[in-house]
């Protein structure tokens, strides 16, 4: 995987692919729900924009696809990367002694609808981005199209072909049906092209996978199992940011007495012996290592140290790294919550780590609830890297600061009488009768006879 902060990064397209209407329904209904917008905008701009005339000296940068998409330098190759990753896209590297380093993009035409949904992991994905019902829908409707442009005929397979061939048809000289002759020949090579390759799943992995077989080989455990659990191996791998070596040291307690490789046990066994001193040191052996700032006007300095760490470390390192700094340690739920949200909600490991540091400054550790929360809350806002991340925390801080918690208006004084300033009332008008009755219902009021 290849990325560039140099927008004057020469590139070169090497071939055309052409794209008919039902390619089309396949690139927008089952591609672009994997690859996003950008990255169908990006697939057709490269198609449109080969020229067969064009020589390597002719690379234009890549800047030039940055004006068409009217999309950032970073936006484009996250869009780049998943068309290389569903097989849409091929890119290689050139060192030419004039040109420098030249990206040489190669694409691939459109599989059917038949060869995506015979593909698992496009299905799979597929049925995740869109969820279950959306997905059976679009099968539904790709095959009910399928069927439309063949009639069905009971009976097709035992009917015999009385289809006329070619010699009883059409007559050749004899030395010209034997053996073509050298005009023919060259015509044939002159003519000679290689067709576009279809879009496969690029599966190329930076695993050593074979080294990881042959370590568990000594421990008698087939190749077989390496194989079946690849997906939740590479997942342990990425969150740890494990080593084939190191995996493997880490999953020897989990073997005895078994051939076979446990995967939940391996994880829970891992998440709560981190901290085990060979571990630690993989953890701790980039801390101190830091990469030049790219500069980032609309964040500040410690927040681009942040984002920096973020883009460099695992997440079991970011969060290693978070905690030692508070003079802290991780603790096994911690880890699993990470595990969790990479292998499992596929968040990717920038805004993942981005994440881990928010729940800190909320609290004295990572939890699941926590996490969930902000991170439904980012969404919802429309974040979806690190770097809004971080943006989107600053503009909240601000507004805490803006509106105060408690009100600001003033407070209600209850202002006392000031009985120095009045003067008793005498009301001269009443009556003996009155006066008499008034004593009388006082002594009835107190018992006094």
């Amino acid at each position: 995987m290849f990325e560039t902060a140099n927008p004057k990064q020469p590139f070169f397209i090497i071939n055309q692919v052409t794209v008919f209407p039902q390619d089309l329904q396949v690139l927008i209904k089952l591609y672009q729900p994997l690859v996003g917008a950008s990255g169908i905008a990006l697939y057709l701009t490269l198609m449109a924009d080969y020229d067969a005339a064009a020589i390597l000296s002719d690379s234009k940068g890549i800047y030039h696809l940055q004006e068409q998409l009217d999309c950032s330098l970073k936006e484009l190759f996250q869009a780049l990367h998943k068309l290389e990753a569903v097989g849409l896209v091929k890119t290689r590297i050139i060192k030419n002694k004039i040109m420098g380093q030249v990206l040489l993009f190669s694409l691939t035409s459109v599989p059917t609808s038949s060869e995506f949904f015979a593909t698992a992991l496009l299905a799979s994905l597929l049925k995740e981005k869109v969820g279950v019902t959306t997905f059976q829908e679009l099968s539904h409707a790709f095959a009910r199209e399928n069927k439309r442009r063949e009639n069905q005929v009971n009976g097709m397979q035992s009917a015999k072909d009385v289809s006329a061939s070619f010699m009883d048809v059409f007559r050749l000289p004899d030395e010209e049906a034997i053996s073509p002759s050298q005009d023919v020949q060259l015509a044939a090579q002159e003519n000679q092209a290689r067709p576009a390759a279809k879009a496969s799943v690029n599966e190329q992995d930076t695993i050593d996978w074979q080294f990881m077989k042959e370590q568990f080989e000594i421990y008698q455990i087939a190749a077989s199992e390496i194989d079946k659990n690849r997906a939740a191996i590479r997942g342990i791998m990425r969150t740890y940011g494990l080593s084939e070596q190191e995996f493997v040291d880490e999953t020897l307690p989990c073997l005895h007495d078994s051939y076979e490789l446990n995967m939940p046990l391996i994880k829970r066994t891992i998440a709560e012996n981190i901290h085990a001193e060979g571990t630690r040191k993989n953890l701790q052996q980039t801390q101190d290592q830091q990469a030049p700032i790219h500069e980032n006007s609309s964040l500040s300095l410690r927040d681009q140290r942040i984002l920096q760490l973020a883009q460099t470390k695992s997440p079991a390192q970011f969060l290693y790294r978070l905690k030692t700094d508070k003079h802290d340690y991780v603790d096994a739920s911690e880890y699993k919550v990470l595990d969790n949200l990479y292998n499992q909600k596929d968040i990717p490991a920038e805004l993942l780590n981005i994440l881990t540091y928010a729940c800190l400054n909320s609290g004295p550790s990572v939890s699941y609830r926590l996490a969930n929360t902000i991170l439904h809350d980012w969404l919802q806002h429309g974040v979806k890297t690190g770097s809004q991340a971080l943006e989107y925390m600053e503009k909240r801080q601000q507004k805490k600061s803006y509106y105060p918690r408690y009100s600001t208006k003033a407070k209600k004084v209850e202002k006392g009488t000031d009985w120095s300033k009045k003067t008793a009332e005498q009301n001269t008008d009443v009556s003996s009768a009155d006066l008499k009755k008034f004593f009388k219902d006082l002594e009835d009021k107190n018992g006094m006879k």
